[in-house]
């Protein structure tokens, strides 16, 4: 069995538009719940998953989020960051992190939190065989628009970031499990959404396996969803 993955990388460099005008003054991951920071609670979690080293990917009012969490002494965690534009995608970010990311890593957002469970996600993994792994929410309740279908083999087949595609069932919530070698596939100095970029050549291959949960996430994207997240934190 491969080692499992010690490292998470965040995606935090985003300016939040949607959640004006909360995010005029601070980060997405900054908006606080019962006296701490969002983020706050995205560390403790990864710490307590038996992660040990953290790289935030920050763009919008990055010394916000590096004033809050420093080295990340207090979550016993290793804590670096880079930044670059808030303008920039996904898959930009990661490829300037390029250097800094270990052979298999951990990927997500800023502005989720679901009660992961690492190691039934990672002996999943082991057992799938594929190069990466998302999270997917099953929907049942229809909390959020669909944007994935799996097969029976629980193999994503389709991934589609406009929601568009025909008979799309579930929802990608992060929480992945990826190679650097994806990364390092990307189009040289591009600046591509990660999701449009690489899923769909992991797709083609075969090579991206799905973690089915029926538990909701929480999230910091939208202000409706505010209120419920503090209640489940």
């Amino acid at each position: 069995m491969i080692p499992r993955p010690t490292q998470a990388v965040i995606l935090a460099g985003g300016r939040g538009t949607r959640l004006r005008p909360f995010t005029d003054t601070r980060p997405k991951p900054m908006i606080e719940f019962h006296g701490a920071p969002f983020l706050g609670y995205l560390l403790e979690l990864l710490r307590g998953q038996g992660f040990e080293r953290v790289v935030l990917l920050l763009g919008y009012l990055p010394e916000a989020i590096q004033s809050y969490v420093g080295n990340g002494r207090r979550w016993g965690l290793e804590v670096g960051s880079l930044v670059s534009s808030p303008e920039d995608e996904t898959g930009r970010r990661l490829t300037l992190a390029l250097p800094r990311l270990e052979e298999r890593f951990l990927l997500c957002y800023c502005d989720n939190y679901w009660p992961m469970s690492f190691e039934r996600m990672w002996r999943q993994f082991n057992e799938a065989g594929a190069e990466a792994m998302i999270t997917v929410y099953r929907n049942s309740d229809g909390y959020s628009r669909d944007n994935v279908r799996l097969d029976e083999q629980g193999r994503v087949t389709v991934y589609d970031k406009s929601r568009a595609a025909p008979g799309l069932r579930g929802v990608d919530i992060g929480f992945g499990i990826f190679p650097r070698a994806v990364v390092a596939a990307l189009p040289d100095g591009a600046d591509v959404s990660f999701e449009r970029a690489a899923y769909p050549a992991l797709v083609a291959r075969r090579q991206l396996a799905a973690f089915v949960t029926d538990h909701r996430y929480y999230s910091v994207s939208t202000p409706e969803r505010l209120e419920a997240t503090g209640e489940f934190l």
